[in-house]
């Protein structure tokens, strides 16, 4: 049956039919594309984050890391949405060791942008010298790993179902 087409069943007018879920590729391509996001933003913001660590007085932004943060965020951002959107199906088969990879992962990445708030944010936000502009950008990557976090352990519990996360 078509979507958006309703029935009559016994007297009753039913629902439509919702579409079929799109398929296991879809996901994984999605989760690819947050990966790569993820990816940008580690290999970049840890030299960054062990400069603000190191020598937080001379930081100075450089206009490059704009660009890969607009990148990195916009990887994320819109595969996260599309997935929230599609809904395509989950892995289906218990994968213990992926599940527990997965969910090391997440928790180094909630590590890094926990760390990086903390030292921008708290520690060291009245000698930070920076635009709002890029404060937001901040915060725009935060929010990503934050939202890569949450699919990876949305992933994880799909593959071991008998796991549940502490708390």
């Amino acid at each position: 049956m078509a979507p958006g087409i309703t029935t009559i069943e016994g007297g009753r007018q039913m629902a439509p039919a919702p579409e079929p879920r799109r398929g296991l590729g879809v996901y994984l391509f999605l989760l690819t594309v947050q990966t790569a996001g993820a990816a940008i933003i580690l290999v970049n913001g840890v030299p960054v984050y062990r400069q603000m660590v190191g020598d937080f007085a001379n930081h100075q932004p450089h206009p490059g890391i704009l660009w890969w943060a607009v990148a990195a965020v916009a990887l994320i951002q819109t595969a996260y949405w599309l997935r929230v959107r599609l809904q395509p199906s989950l892995p289906w088969r218990t994968h213990v060791v992926i599940g527990h990879v997965a969910f090391f992962v997440a928790r180094l990445s909630f590590i890094f942008a926990s760390s990086t708030f903390t030292v921008i944010f708290f520690a060291r936000f009245d000698q930070l010298s920076l635009p709002p502009h890029r404060i937001l950008m901040v915060l725009a990557l935060l929010f990503s790993l934050f939202c890569y976090t949450l699919e990876l352990e949305r992933f994880l519990l799909q593959l071991t179902p008998a796991a549940s996360p502490p708390g």
